[in-house]
Order: structure tokens, then C-alpha cells, then sequence
């Protein structure tokens, strides 16, 4: 069992733990290995640390076990995205990869959903690659696809990685498919 809950400064390691796992797993076979492995459960540690003692708009959450663990989280931001009208966007998902296939990212996603809600926003969308299979879940959630962007990285690693983006016009039909 796991809760679902606003993030806070303590749980920067977990989802440093969480991100560098999750980027090694999901992402192997997209990116080459040389680019997964400058991740560092040190370096990203610090980035969650510096996010959460900021004064930011971003909006966290984590799924904790009962005994602590972080095992998933998602991070939401209200305001204009890079797509009109869109009016927030879930920034990232993860979840261990042991922990997937059990409702948790839908759960987190929820929770994001809502507390959007909360701060006005009526609309979300995201981007995610080409390749990730988590596609899938957008879209039995709701999703209709809204965009297609190379990720940037073609020069560095001599590979084409596209992103697309995902989006809910109506913040809470997504709310309302993920009860």
C-alpha cells in the first residue's frame, strides 16, 4: 500500500533514487548509456532539495510506503505551457519500476490534477517520448495527442528522439478518469 502526498525537503532522496532509476530503466535503448549514466542519485538529490526549500509554483507529490519509500512521484506546474490554452502541465511522472501496473501513477496523476484545479487552472497538458510506453496510459485516460517535437538531442547523440504532447482541454475529465 502506498499514500499518495505533497512532497517536502526529507524525501529528496528518495526521489533522486526514484528519478535515476527510473530514467535508466525506461529510457535504456533511447538514449545511450554514456547520457543515462551522468545522473547521479547525489547531483539529482541536491535538484529536489533546491526545488523544494525555492519558492516555486511547482506542485509535488510522492507516493510513500507505509514505512517511508519513496516509489513514485509527479510534478505539476500552473501557467501558460508551450501549447495554447493549455494552462498547466504535468512536468514528470516516475515510478519504480517494482511499483508500476498498480494504479500509482494514475493516483499521482490525480493528485496534480487537483491541486491544479485548486490553483485555477482548467486545462493540462504534457510531454513524454515517442517511445515510452506510459503513452498508452495517457491515452486510456483521455489524452488526445497535440503535438510532435524532436527532443534536441539529435546533434549530441547522433539519434532522433521525438517527444509528443499530451492533453486534457478539460482538467476535469482527466480528474473524473482517474477515479
Amino acid at each position: 500500500m502506498v499514500n499518495i502526498r505533497k512532497a517536502n525537503i526529507k524525501d529528496s532522496t528518495g526521489l533522486a533514487k526514484v528519478q535515476v532509476d527510473s530514467y535508466r530503466r525506461a529510457y535504456a535503448g533511447i538514449f545511450p548509456q554514456s547520457y543515462l549514466d551522468h545522473f547521479t542519485y547525489e547531483e539529482e538529490g541536491q535538484d529536489w532539495r533546491d526545488l523544494l526549500s525555492s519558492e516555486t509554483e511547482d506542485i509535488l507529490y510522492v507516493a510513500a510506503t507505509d514505512t517511508g519509500e519513496i516509489v513514485g512521484y509527479a510534478l505539476g506546474r500552473p501557467g501558460p505551457s508551450d501549447i495554447p490554452p493549455y494552462d498547466s502541465e504535468l512536468v514528470a511522472l516516475h515510478v519504480h519500476h517494482s511499483y508500476q501496473r498498480q494504479s500509482i501513477g494514475k493516483q499521482l496523476i490525480a493528485a496534480i490534477a487537483k491541486q491544479l484545479q485548486q490553483k485555477g487552472c482548467t486545462s493540462l497538458m504534457l510531454w513524454t517520448l515517442e517511445k515510452n510506453l506510459v503513452r498508452s496510459m495517457y491515452e486510456r485516460l483521455g489524452g488526445q495527442a497535440i503535438g510532435v517535437k524532436d527532443w534536441g538531442g539529435n546533434e549530441e547523440f547522433g539519434i532522433e528522439v521525438k517527444e509528443v504532447a499530451y492533453g486534457w482541454l478539460n482538467i476535469e475529465n482527466l480528474i473524473t478518469a482517474t477515479e
